[in-house]
């Protein structure tokens, strides 16, 4: 079977690159775009691309698809055959320059965020800290098509790795396999934000934590804008955003 009847894009499932179905070991990748598990395996010989349900389909290759009810003598057979029905080879015209259309350039775009591929800057350090003003959904990518892999609750602080070019953040997540996820602030509006955290200690107050942290006791106003504090009351052991 070939890549031909493929869908471009899965909705549900992936397609897996490993050496044979049955191996789940060698798996080196599942994908929902077919162009990135086929990227994968040409990376990788003797790697293939396989359906959800199972089956090689690329690359296109009689001789290394898996066939297991067929003995040895008839997978000779089907070589021999292949090996005489191939086509002589096109010599490509070396003066013909080709411009990638808008569709190709879309299509690498596209490429680029796919699942297992969204690109990130590697920072394992948090450089910010947000606090959830609501619940939501955390995603494998800066993406709404990117699967949901945990959810943030309002008042929960996530560690900021990275601010994403569309509004999202790259946050540090242990549900994660990789260690981090995605989470939108395109509005801007969900999360408040802080430069570091402070740990409220006994005998502490606004007053006097904003003496510490931001300099001058009287913004301590500041702190009570970004942690969206009714009132001057805190409690020991309460984690306040420091803007």
């Amino acid at each position: 079977m070939s890549v031909e009847n493929q869908a471009a894009k899965l909705q549900k499932g992936y397609y897996r690159v490993r050496k044979t179905w049955e191996d789940e070991d060698s798996q080196i990748g599942q994908y929902r775009l077919l162009v990135s598990a086929q990227k994968k395996a040409d990376e990788n010989p003797g790697y293939f691309v396989f359906s959800p349900a199972g089956i090689a389909i690329y690359p296109d290759d009689e001789e290394t698809v898996e066939i297991s009810d067929e003995t040895d003598e008839t997978l000779t057979e089907q070589k021999t055959v292949s090996e005489q029905a191939e086509p002589e080879e096109e010599i490509p015209d070396e003066d013909a320059v080709t411009e990638p259309t808008a569709d190709e350039i879309a299509e690498a775009k596209t490429v680029a965020l796919a699942e297992d591929e969204y690109p990130n800057d590697s920072n394992t350090t948090p450089i910010l800290y947000a606090r959830a003003n609501t619940l939501l959904n955390v995603r494998a990518g800066n993406s709404l098509d990117a699967d949901k892999i945990t959810l943030i609750r309002k008042g929960e602080i996530a560690e900021v790795l990275e601010m994403c070019d569309n509004g999202w953040y790259r946050i540090k997540c242990e549900a994660a396999e990789c260690g981090y996820a995605y989470v939108s602030n395109q509005i801007g509006t969900y999360f408040s934000v802080g430069v570091s955290l402070y740990t409220v200690q006994p005998a502490d107050s606004l007053w006097k934590i904003a003496e510490k942290t931001l300099g001058s006791g009287t913004r301590y106003t500041d702190l009570k804008t970004v942690n969206n504090l009714n009132s001057n009351y805190i409690k020991v052991g309460m984690q306040l955003l420091i803007p």
